[in-house]
């Protein structure tokens, strides 16, 4: 242990030296966002966090009745997979829990690690700190052990340990504090320091548990590095604990600064979250198919309702009479008057005279009359004595 404490001693005595770091701003990387614990008091239960890189804006979203560590992020679940050593009514006397974390701080104890197919409980000497997910298998790394845990919820091994491998490395004056899978390769990846008081990125095999040391992060301050997370863009977002400090380290060593945060006893994450899925819209309802105009029909105007027509009246058949045809008008022709025969004597009366009446102009008048009477029956007998005569 005083080794460990003389190295970090040593290493920010060097920190002066360290090269310069830049600061980034937003947008400069994919956005990732991961959970994050940090416990600022040692042995004090775990405080969560929402961390969006590489803006490093952090929302807390409380702190946990668990004191958890080696995160590991199921992508197929959502969920985050944390070893806790101890709850809230203390430590564990059956092993470590297994707890899972949603993006918005749910929490479930899902109970203790089984350490074999049998179901004997596992009791790791020392506390787990570094883990990764890698498919369906968990990576936890305890002191120099390297532990792969089953996280298929449907398989029988579920929460069991299916492997044990030791960790070798050369490099390490103290444990490495954190590792994740790079989603290219499938190798883990982490940030340690090394014997020559720098920090320097390595690559961990899980099968094998051979570390290799890539390249040396002069930009980093001498700390442990608890938190680590492997971005889209493949680059290590780093939390340096004692010095505190959110950094970003590219394969090539290179670092920009995020953040600063405080100073911290432990902390962990796990990432890059899947996005929430958006709630769905509502169909677009299609627009109705126009249909040709009706072609117009002629205004009929509104007439009176006209009663219904009176039963006919049947009249009483006639019986059968011959009918008599009716006769026939002939034509009117012209008429001659016969002549008037001449009066017989004594047919006449002789006229009587009134007395005390002027007669003189009358008398004249008669005789004139008469005398034309004569003339016309005259003519009238001869003409009806040639029409006997033909």
């Amino acid at each position: 242990m005083w080794r460990r404490v003389a190295a970090v001693t040593a290493a920010l005595a060097m920190a002066v030296l360290a090269a310069s770091v830049a600061w980034v701003s937003a947008g400069a990387a994919p956005g990732c966002t991961v959970l994050q614990v940090r416990s600022t008091v040692p042995g004090a239960n775990s405080t969560l966090y929402r961390v969006m890189l590489p803006t490093a804006e952090s929302t807390r979203l409380g702190q946990l009745d668990y004191r958890v560590n080696a995160l590991g992020y199921a992508a197929s679940q959502g969920l985050v997979y944390a070893m806790a050593e101890r709850g809230r009514f203390g430590l564990y006397t059956e092993g470590i829990h297994v707890v899972t974390l949603g993006r918005s701080g749910e929490v479930r104890d899902l109970g203790p690690v089984r350490a074999d197919q049998r179901g004997t409980p596992w009791h790791p000497a020392n506390t787990a700190t570094a883990g990764a997910i890698k498919g369906n298998r968990w990576y936890v790394q305890d002191g120099n052990q390297l532990y792969a845990v089953d996280v298929d919820p449907a398989s029988r091994t579920y929460l069991s340990v299916l492997s044990r491998t030791a960790v070798q490395s050369s490099h390490w004056p103290f444990a490495l504090d954190d590792f994740d899978v790079d989603p290219v390769d499938g190798e883990l990846y982490g940030v340690s320091m090394t014997f020559s008081a720098a920090a320097a990125i390595v690559r961990i095999d899980p099968d094998s548990g051979r570390v290799t040391k890539l390249v040396d992060a002069p930009g980093l301050p001498p700390s442990t590095y608890g938190s680590v997370v492997i971005g889209s863009d493949r680059a290590l977002y780093v939390t340096a604990n004692e010095v505190g400090g959110l950094y970003r380290v590219e394969r090539d060593g290179s670092v920009t600064k995020l953040a600063g945060v405080l100073p911290m006893s432990s902390s962990d994450a796990a990432g890059c979250l899947t996005q929430a899925a958006p709630m769905p819209r509502p169909p677009t309802p299609r627009p109705p198919t126009p249909r040709p105009p009706a072609p117009e029909l002629p205004t009929t105007p509104m007439l009176a309702a006209t009663p219904p027509p009176a039963p006919p009246v049947q009249s009483p058949v006639p019986s059968a009479t011959p009918s008599t045809p009716a006769p026939s008008t002939p034509e009117p022709r012209s008429i001659r008057t016969p002549p008037v025969p001449p009066p017989e004597p004594g047919a006449y009366a002789p006229p009587t005279q009134e007395a005390g009446i002027e007669h003189s102009g009358h008398d004249t008048k008669e005789k004139r009359r008469w005398a034309l009477a004569t003339v016309l029956l005259l003519i009238g007998g001869s003409a009806a004595v040639r029409r006997l005569g033909r």
